[in-house]
């Protein structure tokens, strides 16, 4: 097999990871789980959500935008609402919508996207109107709180502004007068939106709902996020809702373990916290913590919760990527530039990988050389194919050839490669990051489509350098399509991951032409095969 072939291998598996990450028709929703009764759910004898049918809201109205209290942390101002005595919105003061210098702070929670995110439903009439009454407020320094009644029935919300300015403390504590039911339905607490523009190419209008639940994470995006209720019971530790680089989420603290349940309504497409609510002999007080998180996707800012690195897409070598992402801003805190730092970081990992690639050349090179005695073997036994192989193989042994040596060092190399192509494709360190000249935003295409374009020459340049020795035309053909291929693929894809693959195509190209300069040796001399007969 010649280099080009698995040069072809190699760049098919890329368009493939490219093609499911980005370009693939999202599959079709999922049959809504079955719910199996716990403990905590199976004395409320109420059934199970997904009755409720297809597109069927879980909450019990829309929440009406009220302003009532505003809070400013050094990286955030807070609105709360004393309708439902909620936080009706966040913006961030560090982001902004656009690199424009008058463009706006990014609004990680608004009444646009939804009114009914972070409010507080339940599935019990009686409670249904704590929802979208008005609360009395009190606010004693970093505390705020909200407290609303009907029926005899109060509920007292407790946010509490904590030292990271992305995270916030909440406390429920429903009260009951003496005598109530002991069943009272569910509360649910909701993240998402109502309606979005969705578009998995566009890192702030690529919407996502993810929970982490018995340490594992699962995701929809917004397009396969099911219309019928999708509910989920384990461990739960938290749900969230955002785009690529920014999320809101609500992290369970309390002693109650709620259930998951992922939906699309016209109220709130996205995912929410169900919390049973039952009442034990003589107890009128039930209470619920969270911890609210609402901001940038920042790996150090979300490590400090179990799990939540992970609302980070960074797919299946994760485990790559993380030690990757840290370098990365170790050669920012140097350079501060992070297209400089993208450079910097392809050299080292280009570096560390040499003496695999030079095995990997000088193997395929050794396969080239014995291209034309395989031919020989070839038509001499072609009604033989037991014969050819034995004879194919006595060849390799005699020349010390490893027909897969050209492919290993390569598949060991690839996970750290798609790692990198994550990180440079999801973190938000590339966030409006500018470079030089006309690339001022790394996390936005090329605007003039100038990298994609390079990275096609210089692969096309690769190609040429690699002689063609026993490829067949329809491989030929092939592979003089894979740099328009992904020229094409490249376009819309943000510029510092463009740049990466472009100075890595390049580093691939110097690192063939030292491998070709070393000495021609003459091709292999003919051998004697097992049986004794002369090639």
């Amino acid at each position: 097999m010649t280099s080009r072939t698995w040069l072809a291998i190699v760049l098919c598996c890329l368009v493939w990871f490219v093609y499911m990450r980005w370009f693939a028709p999202v599959p079709p929703p999922p049959h809504p789980a079955t719910e199996t009764p716990t403990a905590a759910s199976s004395n409320t004898g109420k059934p199970p959500a997904e009755a409720q049918g297809a597109g069927t809201s879980l909450l019990n109205g829309q929440v009406a935008v009220s302003e009532s209290y505003k809070t400013e942390t050094p990286k955030t101002t807070v609105l709360f609402s004393e309708i439902g005595g909620k936080i009706q919105s966040i913006q961030l003061k560090d982001y902004t919508e656009t690199i424009q210098k008058d463009s706006p702070g990014i609004f990680t929670i608004a009444p646009t996207l939804s009114r009914n995110t972070l409010g507080t439903f339940f599935t019990q009439p009686n409670l249904a109107p704590l929802s979208g009454a008005k609360y009395a407020q009190k606010v004693d320094g970093n505390t705020i709180d909200f407290t609303g009644s009907t029926g005899g029935i109060s509920l007292k919300k407790t946010y509490q502004l904590t030292d990271d300015p992305y995270f916030m403390q909440a406390t429920y504590v429903l009260h009951f007068p003496e005598g109530a039911a002991r069943d009272q339905g569910y509360l649910l607490v909701p993240v998402g939106a109502e309606t979005v523009q969705y578009d998995a190419k566009t890192p702030l209008s690529s919407w996502e709902a993810v929970m982490y639940q018995n340490e594992k994470v699962k995701r929809h995006n917004w397009d396969s996020i099911p219309p019928q209720p999708e509910i989920h019971q384990g461990n739960t530790g938290w749900v969230a809702f955002g785009n690529r680089y920014f999320a809101t989420s609500v992290v369970n603290r309390s002693e109650i373990n709620p259930d998951v349940i992922f939906s699309k309504s016209a109220e709130l497409t996205g995912v929410y916290l169900r919390y049973p609510i039952v009442l034990k002999d003589g107890q009128r007080d039930v209470t619920y913590k969270v911890d609210i998180f609402s901001g940038p996707k920042d790996y150090a800012s979300l490590d400090k919760v179990p799990g939540m690195k992970q609302l980070i897409d960074y797919g299946t070598f994760s485990f790559f990527a993380y030690p990757l992402l840290d370098l990365l801003r170790f050669f920012y805190k140097f350079v501060h530039n992070y297209g400089v730092a993208i450079i910097l970081l392809t050299l080292v990992v280009r570096v560390l990988f040499y003496p695999l690639s030079v095995k990997s050349y000088r193997s395929m090179k050794s396969m080239q050389k014995l291209q034309p005695q395989i031919t020989a073997l070839k038509e001499k036994y072609k009604d033989d194919p037991q014969r050819f192989g034995q004879e194919q193989m006595a060849l390799f042994r005699a020349h010390k050839v490893n027909p897969a040596g050209g492919c290993l060092p390569m598949l060991v190399q690839l996970p750290v490669f798609i790692a990198l192509y994550a990180v440079l494709g999801n973190s938000l360190e590339l966030f409006h990051a500018p470079f030089f000249g006309w690339v001022q935003d790394l996390s936005s295409k090329d605007p003039f489509y100038i990298y994609p374009a390079l990275m096609g020459l210089s692969m096309l340049a690769q190609q040429k350098m690699t002689p063609a020795a026993g490829m067949d035309p329809t491989q030929q053909k092939v592979m003089l399509l894979m740099p328009v291929v992904f020229t094409f693929i490249m376009l819309n894809l943000p510029s510092g991951l463009t740049m990466y693959i472009f100075l890595s195509t390049i580093l691939g190209v110097l690192q063939q032409m030292l491998i070709n300069r070393e000495g021609k040796t003459a091709a292999p001399g003919l051998v004697t095969s097992p049986q004794g007969g002369t090639k």
